[in-house]
């Protein structure tokens, strides 16, 4: 394998594993999410809160991170990224065995 091919395939991996890292954190951040919906939906708010009623203090917003695991074009773009990246590596691999 030549040093360069080595290098994209090091550079290739690294980023899949970012890449799947952000992925597991979205994938908790949404059981998280299920699991306080399932448990105690009327807690929850995502966004402001309606300033029309007196808000309850027993209303908690749901953390940034955690609604920004709900942003679609963003997790598909990632999962793109993990699906391109993975083909990119197993590529690269092929190449090193020829």
């Amino acid at each position: 394998m030549s040093v360069r091919l080595s290098q994209q395939l090091e550079q290739v991996q690294n980023e899949l594993a970012h890449k799947l890292s952000e992925a597991e954190r979205i994938g908790s951040g949404l059981v998280e999410l299920g699991i306080r919906l399932q448990q105690e939906p009327w807690k929850w708010s995502i966004g402001w809160v309606e300033d029309t009623f007196p808000v309850p203090a027993s209303i908690c917003p749901v953390e940034t991170e955690i609604i920004e695991s709900l942003d679609r074009n963003r997790l598909e773009w990632l999962l793109e990224d993990i699906r391109m990246l993975k083909r990119r590596e197993a590529e690269l691999k092929r190449l090193a065995v020829a």
